[in-house]
């Protein structure tokens, strides 16, 4: 492969609290359309695929990726994890990035700034400095890292969640990287869609700023400024359980093996 990662799109319609949001419309395209393109746009990314489920209710996602020429694996529904195992063992790709398939405003030059961090550092994870709820659901690892969270864990929350767990709780097995953040991207919003009030708030965005080609993350962010009526639909949307146990042992100390700003 000439470019050093793959994207890896974790995507299904069983969703508990929006049923078949990857496929729901933006703009008259379905979400994980959107999504695909943007990764597209990675210039470090080699190849990008849909990685879903076997089950009946993915039957309409594969075949909607299947007729619009998008490359779609189908394993385990509950081991996401052993989802990405497997598609990266055919690859030669030193770095995947993991989407998850509810972040329709994904940032290329995001993705291309920790995948280049990586390889200065040799390293295998990303930690972000601050908070930014814009960018979630984009980040980048090694695959060798991934290979040993997947030999060491059997954790549900790490077969659902690809190893985030085991990850968070043994940091200092692994090359971290120091990322801070220009201030122009620790953005509050919360642009994943996760729920029937992220959905409303990203089709009316869409429907103001999409115009056949990706949205620039910042034209949205510009736009959410001059409308913050709008930007209020979701802010009773909480975070999972998961993830809020997570930011708390995030702050746990880690011995970096770089720093990069941006």
């Amino acid at each position: 492969m000439t470019k050093p990662a793959i994207a890896i799109i974790q995507a299904r319609c069983s969703s508990k609290r929006l049923p078949n949001k990857v496929l729901k419309p933006l703009s008259g395209k379905p979400m994980i359309w959107h999504i695909v393109q943007r990764a597209k746009a990675c210039v470090s990314v080699e190849d990008v695929i849909v990685a879903t489920s076997k089950e009946e209710s993915d039957n309409k996602l594969y075949k909607f990726c299947i007729d619009n020429g998008i490359k779609v694996y189908r394993g385990s529904l509950n081991n996401v994890l052993d989802r990405f195992v497997k598609i990266l063992r055919k690859h030669g790709s030193d770095y995947f990035v993991r989407i998850t398939g509810d972040c329709p405003l994904i940032h290329p030059p995001f993705i291309d700034k920790q995948v280049e961090a990586l390889k200065r550092y040799n390293a295998d994870f990303i930690k972000i400095c601050g908070p930014s709820p814009t960018l979630d659901g984009q980040g980048v690892r090694s695959v060798k890292s991934l290979f040993d969270v997947a030999s060491k864990t059997n954790h549900k929350d790490d077969l659902e969640h690809v190893g985030s767990r085991y990850l968070t709780e043994n940091i200092q097995e692994y090359r971290v990287v120091k990322f801070i953040m220009p201030d122009d991207l620790k953005s509050a919003y919360k642009v994943s869609v996760d729920q029937p009030e992220d959905y409303r708030l990203m089709s009316i965005l869409y429907n103001e700023l999409f115009h056949e080609k990706p949205i620039e993350l910042f034209d949205a962010l510009n736009w959410l400024d001059k409308n913050p009526e709008l930007a209020k639909i979701n802010n009773c949307v909480k975070e999972s359980k998961i993830n809020i146990e997570l930011l708390k042992q995030g702050t746990k100390p880690i011995d970096f093996c770089g720093t990069v700003h941006w």
